[in-house]
């Protein structure tokens, strides 16, 4: 499937109640290489998956408890199901999380997911615009989760996820289990977890208040 066959993902805005109740996912991974984990965020709750068999010795470890490994499409067509049935949306900051969903569908799942879908960032640049005038940098959810004050902890902060990845995935191709990966190592994974955990709820929380 080429990319020109890609449904074009919806320009729409989220309303107050379409924010509320949005289904919020977020991919980590290293570039250029499929993604590892794949996060949700629905009312309050996080849940993840990791998606690449390589990391399966990370399943349910301490600090990441409840992370099981997970088909990819699988995991991708429950979510729609579950968007479907439940009346909710899929919402991502940029579309980059759609491209990747998208990847692993068949053309009639890729068309429910352009349905359901929205990318975050069609709300939030016509906000700032409004209310402050055109945008100084590139709509990232840094910028906004500063601007309306949700606090990010340096340590699970930009630039981490890549290099906790490359670190992990090292280690475990040179045959170790989690429990002979070094403390940095294993560290590095919770981080990746936290990291997933606080883009979904700085993005929950960013969209409700422009909501507001």
């Amino acid at each position: 499937m080429s990319n020109e066959q890609r449904p074009k993902a919806s320009g729409a805005k989220l309303t107050a109640l379409e924010a509320k109740n949005a289904i919020y996912i977020d991919y980590e991974g290293n570039i250029k290489l499929p993604p590892t984990l794949l996060g949700w965020y629905v009312e309050g709750n996080y849940m993840a998956s990791i998606l690449e068999p390589l990391f399966e010795t990370c399943e349910n470890r301490h600090k990441a408890k409840g992370i099981f490994i997970e088909d990819h499409t699988e995991l991708a067509l429950r979510l729609i199901q579950q968007t479907e049935d439940e009346g909710r949306l899929i919402v991502s900051w940029s579309e980059h999380d759609y491209l990747l969903m998208w990847k692993v569908l068949k053309p009639s799942d890729a068309e429910r997911l352009k349905l359901v879908y929205r990318n975050a960032i069609r709300t939030a640049r016509p906000w700032y615009r409004q209310k402050h005038g055109p945008l100084p940098e590139k709509a990232s959810l840094d910028f906004f989760e500063d601007l309306l004050d949700f606090h990010v902890p340096e340590r699970f902060g930009l630039g981490l996820v890549g290099k906790s990845l490359l670190l992990i995935r090292g280690q475990i191709k040179e045959g170790r289990d989690y429990a002979e990966l070094t403390n940095a190592a294993r560290d590095g994974w919770t981080a990746v977890v936290r990291h997933n955990k606080l883009d979904l709820e700085g993005m929950a929380f960013v969209l409700k208040e422009m909501a507001k």
